[in-house]
């Protein structure tokens, strides 16, 4: 396909070679690759080569991200760190630092009680994107065999969907993940992670250490803190998942074997195997030092030939393309027993074939093009092939497969379904025959809802009628006033609309006895007649004269709504095509309705009603005029309004009720003072069209008329407040002087107080004594005080001297007599 291409542009063509358009030419030159560096790898693993494109010019180095883990308790780290864990948990071996991935890998050991049950699997979770993948063992009668769950569901190897691809012998697990280029390898006694440095470097933690070459940060706690192996390895446990204390102690949980008590270094023979000439081989791919103490630490502490750190170390050879049949070279101390009908193969086909082509079409081809396309395990014996992976049957030919999936030979006969089958010989193929079943009329299913079913019972197909709601008419929707009332059929409901006893008018629903509103007016259910309530005075108010054009309000009455005067049917608005039920169960007719609609007229007061009108089968409302109450109390006036039915009285005078209930009532503008106190006085004003009552009292000076030049007394033009002109009072008059007393006096003026003015007196007849009652008052004082004086007398000597002051004066009623008698004044010299 040819293209245009712009000048200046360059692109890559086959065997490594650069095109660039340069002024209509295309030139081409080699691919410059960048210097290519060689690491050491600390794991001991031979160098991956990376290509960096697709065209596979350019390439880098990459070590080898292997972890693994065996006998449930030996651990190797991506960078090669050796320790030993054993708890009951579950813990993460792999996790992502930076989620880029979403991978995930679990290990899940169980709590083995050897009081229960030595079959303790440890099982291991693998979850990417949104797949989650178990790989674990089943105890089948005594027997335990490898499983592969997918999202929960139990699949049988080989299996491959767009993202994963499982295979597996009797003995090991391949989980592959094409697109990250995973590999994860499962047996009873190790597991192996094999992750490339180019996804995951660097971003990797958990008990599988950081992939990155580096051994040092390989113990991380999830803190972040570097830590012994041991230590660190158990903070890895996976939340929400509870950890099972073991009832005897675990095995160990340190990185240094203990002591050994034997006094001569233990070195069993069957370790020297690994690294013997058998796995001379693989030596040189895979360090062996981790295998090789694991088994002497497994062997020595527990006195069992112990043969997991030879399978392992096998199994990682095997995954690294170099397949080792070793169990020969053990003396029979690691000999594996197959099945009976099977064969053991140190290195048989990782997908074995099956009698299903396709099958081994998909699969094999695969297979053989992987680097380690073998794998240890057990296979179908020469002569015989595997029927296939779910039923784990070695046949001698493929023959016919039964419905039941086992394999038929050929001439075999049998019942399948309403058929009878037979392998037959020539053609290697299945071939039935149905069964005769007798001939029977069609049942009848014309009734609503009914539909013909057909069913087959022993190997024959009968018919009968079945109910499908589906087919059933839908339910009528039932106008205001009626409801719907279902009954039952043979398949369906019928149904029909029935009177709810209520009256309808303006789309809504009223009950008997509620009233109805009418479209001109909303009046009161109550008389419709407003009578005002009459103010309350505040305490203490005073009456004002009545005024004139008061009125006298008398009793309200009201005749009761009870009594209709008028019945008019309500009439409901029906919808177009609405449907009114007929007698007889499950029939309906439909027509519109004739009678007149409700029309209530203005000023009336309508009810819903007890009676049903028999054609529309609602209820009547009745209505009667408005009685309007004319009469209002005094101060008030009966006004009407354009827009309602009722006038309302409205004030138009003053009303003023005494503290006596005496009710006075006067004009807007008038003032009304009580004949009782011509001191206050009360005017009637209009304020925004509220009437309201103004108070106005006068506030007089005091007045004694004792206080009064007789004759003087007088009183304003209101008759409120009288004054007089006032007399003299008795009161403190005061003057300075000198005290002299003999030859002594004071030296400064001091104030002298003294009592002066006029006093009441009188002479009143007396009939009772018949003379004149003489009264007589004299102004002196009323409180007095003492006070001390220095007196410089001529001889120069100093006396101190007392005298009285006045305080207060009054009028006080005695005998005049001429003289006082002075208290003896006393003197002392100094």
């Amino acid at each position: 396909m040819n293209s245009t291409r712009k000048d200046g542009e360059s692109w890559k063509v086959s065997n490594c070679t650069t095109a660039t358009c340069t002024k209509g030419k295309i030139t081409t030159t080699p691919t410059v690759c960048p210097d290519v560096q060689e690491l050491i790898c600390v794991n001991g693993r031979k160098l991956v080569k990376v290509y960096d494109d697709d065209d596979e010019c350019c390439f880098h180095y990459e070590c080898e991200c292997v972890c693994n883990v065996w006998s449930e308790y030996h651990y190797l780290t991506f960078d090669a760190k050796s320790y030993k864990f054993k708890e009951n948990c579950s813990y993460y071996l792999v996790k992502e630092i930076i989620t880029k991935y979403n991978l995930t890998i679990i290990v899940n050991n169980h709590d083995c009680d050897a009081s229960n049950s030595t079959f303790c699997p440890q099982a291991l979770i693998v979850t990417y994107g949104s797949y989650t993948v178990v790989l674990t063992q089943l105890e089948t009668s005594g027997t335990a065999s490898n499983v592969v769950y997918v999202n929960q569901k139990r699949i049988y190897p080989a299996y491959q969907n767009s993202v994963l691809r499982v295979t597996s012998t009797d003995m090991v697990i391949t989980l592959e993940i094409p697109e990250i280029n995973t590999k994860v390898l499962y047996r009873d006694s190790a597991i192996i992670i094999d992750l490339p440095m180019s996804f995951f470097g660097g971003n990797t933690e958990g008990q599988c250490g950081t992939c990155d070459n580096n051994p040092d940060n390989d113990c991380r706690s999830p803190n972040g803190q570097v830590e012994s192996c041991s230590d660190s390895a158990g903070q890895w446990n996976v939340p929400g998942r509870p950890c099972v204390t073991p009832t005897t102690p675990s095995a160990t949980t340190t990185s240094n074997p203990p002591p050994s008590t034997t006094p001569s270094p233990c070195k069993p023979a069957i370790c020297d195997v690994l690294t013997s000439s058998v796995f001379a081989p693989c030596n040189g791919v895979i360090h062996p030092g981790p295998f090789v103490v694991s088994c002497r630490d497994d062997i020595c502490n527990s006195n069992v030939i112990d043969c997991t750190s030879l399978q392992a170390y096998a199994t990682q050879c095997s995954e690294a393309g170099v397949c080792i049949d070793w169990r020969n070279a053990t003396n029979g101390q690691c000999e594996f027993k197959c099945p009976s009908n099977k064969v053991y193969m140190a290195c048989g086909a990782l997908v074995e074939p099956t009698c299903n082509d396709r099958y081994n079409q998909k699969f094999q081809a695969d297979s053989q093009a992987s680097s380690n396309n073998t794998m240890e395990g057990c296979f179908c014996p020469n002569g015989t092939i595997l029927f296939n992976t779910v039923h784990d049957t070695c046949v001698p030919s493929c023959g016919c497969v039964g419905p039941d999936g086992e394999p038929k030979q050929p001439g075999d006969t049998w019942t399948s379904g309403c058929n009878t089958c037979v392998c037959d010989i020539d053609s290697m193929s299945i071939q039935c025959e149905p069964d005769q079943c007798p001939t029977k009329q069609s049942p009848n299913c014309s009734k609503p809802g009914q539909q013909l079913v057909n069913k087959t019972d022993d190997c024959c197909t009968t018919q009968s009628c079945e109910c499908n709601v589906n087919l059933c008419p839908p339910p009528h929707t039932c106008p205001l006033g009626f409801q719907l009332n279902v009954m039952n059929g043979t398949c369906c409901q019928y149904y029909e609309c029935v009177p709810k006893v209520v009256c309808v008018y303006n789309m809504t629903e009223y009950k008997p006895g509620s009233k109805i509103p009418t479209p001109t007016t909303q009046t009161p259910s109550e008389p419709p007649t407003e009578v005002p309530a009459i103010p309350e005075q505040p305490s203490g108010a005073t009456t004002a004269a009545s005024g004139a054009g008061g009125t006298t309000s008398g009793p309200l009455t009201e005749e009761s709504p009870s009594e209709p005067p008028i019945e008019v049917p309500a009439i409901p608005e029906q919808p177009s095509g609405a449907t009114t039920a007929a007698s007889g169960a499950g029939g309906t007719t439909s027509g519109p309705l004739t009678e007149e609609s409700f029309n209530p007229k203005a000023c009336q007061n309508c009810y819903c009603g007890s009676q049903m009108n028999p054609t529309t089968k609602l209820n009547i409302i009745t209505c009667k005029p408005i009685v309007c109450n004319t009469d209002c109390p005094k101060g008030y006036e009966y006004q009407t309004t354009a827009d309602k039915c009722c006038g309302t009285c409205v004030q138009k005078s003053c009303i003023f009720t005494t503290p006596e209930n005496t009710t006075y009532i006067f004009e807007v503008n008038n003032t009304f003072v009580p004949p009782n106190d011509k001191c206050v006085q009360y005017e009637c004003e209009n304020i925004n069209g509220q009437l309201i009552i103004k108070k106005t009292k006068t506030i007089c000076p005091h007045f004694n008329p004792l206080d009064c030049e007789p004759g003087t007394e007088t009183t304003d033009a209101k008759g409120c407040c009288t004054t007089c002109s006032p007399q003299n009072i008795c009161e403190v008059q005061s003057k300075q002087t000198v005290i002299e007393v003999n030859d002594c006096k004071s030296t400064q003026q001091v104030t002298m107080t003294s009592c002066a003015g006029h006093c009441g007196s009188s002479s009143i007849y007396s009939a009772a004594a018949n003379t004149m009652m003489h009264q007589c008052e004299c102004c002196q004082e009323a409180t007095i005080s003492s006070k001390q004086v220095e007196l410089t007398c001529a001889n120069g000597s100093k006396v101190q001297h007392i005298y009285t002051v006045v305080e207060t004066c009054q009028c006080s009623k005695a005998e005049c007599v001429s003289g006082t008698t002075s208290k003896p004044q006393r003197r002392r010299r100094r």
